[in-house]
């Protein structure tokens, strides 16, 4: 049931259309002395012609001077993000463009958060974590292996365009549109769901049933494309007036532990955890899902066997880390159901493949 009271704020301007980056000029230009930008993006060959094109775009609008920042790794470290920050602070950055997924999202808020004073503007290329519209960040602490979630900095603007998501890879846009899904799912039976996030879950969840499967074996459908980046929007809306749980509370320790891809976490814990919170949750919520849960069950089926993707494995001796850790995540406050460390911990053994040590 919806609390009775409950607050919704969507302060990020969202603009979503094929070939929108063509239009950056118009929509984030130059204003007074605000004209030295920074493009934060991942360490990968594959960003090099996107961030010269975005340079040349800031350029030709009206920015006197623009770095290119490409050092963020997967799961990125509060290192990588403080050596941004101080280039934002040395340079005189004015406006900050994060342009990548979920780990360049996370650095760049955290990267703009530092340098204070410092617009960001998010430009997702993956159609997945819906960070372009949250102040959220996860960061890795690589000695403790420890993942944390920090509030950061809000960006101002978020432009999607569905013709950055293209280059995506099958196995890439499957786990992506996994973790959009299970993001809708979570806000949708979670604790502080409201009509409003319900509304946004159940369009996200809808869309990704319908459209995933198409966007993984024909990866150049722009409508396919668009409906996914559309879809991770809505469950990034949903996100703001709604919590998470405990594939969140799980997936995000799990994934500082074990480096694994989140998406591919998260599909692990889905049957798991569902299963786990499924007393807990109104039987006419589950009734409306019931079709999109077996859209997905059926695509990670088939695709994960296909695409030969591995099962996440976990160290035995990192169990009970893996279970206080969650126990106290944010993502798990919101969960549907109570749980003790000793059900994480079951949770993590039916979802995961404990070994005695990692390769």
């Amino acid at each position: 049931m919806s609390p009775r009271m409950y607050t919704y704020r969507w302060p990020v301007r969202t603009y979503l259309g094929i070939g929108l980056l063509g239009d950056l000029a118009k929509i984030v230009p130059p204003r007074g002395d605000r004209q030295r930008a920074m493009i934060v993006s991942a360490d990968d060959d594959w960003c090099v012609p996107l961030n010269s094109r975005l340079r040349a775009l800031l350029r030709a609008s009206g920015y006197q001077w623009v770095r290119v920042f490409a050092e963020v790794e997967p799961n990125p470290s509060w290192e990588t993000a403080g050596r941004g920050a101080e280039i934002c602070r040395e340079y005189g950055i004015d406006v900050v463009f994060a342009v990548g997924g979920g780990s360049v999202l996370d650095a760049a808020k955290v990267i703009a958060a530092d340098a204070s004073g410092v617009d960001l503007i998010t430009v997702p290329t993956t159609a997945g974590t819906g960070s372009e519209l949250n102040e959220w960040a996860v960061m890795t602490e690589p000695e403790s292996r420890e993942k944390e979630s920090v509030r950061a900095a809000m960006p101002s603007a978020a432009i999607l365009d569905p013709e950055l998501t293209l280059s995506l890879p099958p196995k890439l846009t499957l786990l992506t549109g996994i973790d959009a899904f299970c993001h809708a799912l979570e806000c949708y039976v979670g604790t502080d769901s409201n009509a409003v996030s319900d509304c946004l879950a159940l369009t996200a969840m809808e869309s990704v049933a319908n459209w995933l499967r198409r966007a993984v074996e024909y990866g150049d459908d722009l409508e396919a494309r668009t409906a996914m980046l559309e879809a991770s929007m809505l469950a990034g809306g949903a996100m703001l007036g709604a919590g998470l749980g405990l594939m969140h509370g799980l997936g995000n320790v799990a994934g500082g532990l074990t480096h694994d891809a989140h998406g591919l976490i998260l599909a692990s814990l889905l049957e798991a955890v569902l299963a786990f919170n499924e007393s807990a949750i109104a039987t006419a919520k589950l009734a409306r899902i019931h079709h999109h849960l077996g859209a997905i069950r059926r695509l990670i089926g088939e695709k994960f066997q296909e695409l030969n993707i591995p099962r996440v494995r976990l160290r035995e001796d990192d169990l009970a880390l893996l279970a206080g850790r969650a126990y106290q995540n944010v993502n798990s406050r919101t969960n549907p159901r109570p749980f003790t460390l000793e059900d994480l911990m079951d949770l993590a053994r039916q979802s995961f493949q404990i070994v005695k040590e990692l390769p």
